[in-house]
């Protein structure tokens, strides 16, 4: 008879026994639904012959991290999709009161990213929220969440804007901007090209123009008297220095004669 005592006794304290596993708080709740609000229970486990009627709700209390993504009109009323990312935990000394005033905390914390969200964005455009006033967006955001989730028992940690698409009109106007600057290049160096190609030709043909016209000029300047005797002249100085006749040495004139040879 005592060893039966003894093996219930234990079945008892086996049975009288909850554990919260680690990184988890846990919070009592009575067989009858009530919540306990005076004690939060750590990790570990937990002994009362309560634990027959009751039952411990665990809550991980850990860092945890939210990501998603909302569609806002920037400041030039565009589309812009936005991505954020939230770090947070719940509180771990107050999920008994969570557990009895929240049902859904990853709701609460959905619409206070998108409420801050359509806050904040259209104060900036896209490209700004891309390039150089991100983090001052992010501020903002901050500083709007960490307000607003202590109210749902949570803690904040940080707020991180992850992506900032581009609208799609801008994005297609930045690619047909990009293909007729293109476009333009191209024009501007085949008219270069053309240009270059018509003074290459203009200097052709005054230089064709430029030497008939001195071919021209030679050949008038040549068929003058003056300019005839003149270079015959210079043709006699020429062969006297060599001590030849103009007309050679064998002809009728002799090599330096100026009558004809045999006539006194």
């Amino acid at each position: 008879m005592k060893r039966l005592f003894t093996v219930l006794g234990l079945a008892i304290v086996l049975v009288s026994c909850e554990t919260v596993d680690s990184g988890r708080k846990g919070v009592k709740v009575s067989w009858g639904g009530k919540t306990d609000l005076e004690e939060v229970y750590a990790e570990g486990m937990h002994g009362g012959v309560s634990w027959l009627f009751d039952d411990i709700i665990e809550y991980d209390v850990r860092e945890q991290t939210i990501v998603q993504h909302f569609e806002f009109n920037d400041k030039n009323n565009m589309t812009t999709r936005v991505e954020l990312s939230l770090d947070f935990n719940l509180n771990p000394d107050k999920v008994n009161l969570l557990h009895s005033k929240i049902t859904d905390v990853e709701t609460k914390i959905l619409k206070t990213l998108k409420s801050a969200g359509k806050e904040v964005v259209p104060q900036y455009s896209a490209v700004e929220l891309n390039i150089s006033k991100r983090k001052e967006a992010e501020d903002k955001l901050a500083k709007i969440i960490s307000e607003e989730l202590p109210e749902f028992f949570i803690q904040f940690k940080r707020l991180q804007m992850t992506d900032v698409d581009i609208p799609k009109a801008v994005s297609k106007l930045a690619e047909e901007t990009a293909v007729q600057l293109g476009r333009n290049e191209l024009a501007k160096k085949k008219e270069a090209e053309q240009v270059a190609l018509s003074k290459a030709k203009v200097a052709k043909s005054k230089g064709e123009f430029e030497a008939s016209q001195f071919d021209v000029k030679t050949k008038e300047l040549m068929s003058r008297p003056a300019v005839l005797k003149l270079y015959e002249a210079e043709t006699d100085r020429m062969w006297a220095n060599k001590g030849v006749s103009r007309f050679g040495n064998n002809n009728v004139f002799g090599s330096s004669a100026s009558v004809i040879k045999g006539l006194k």
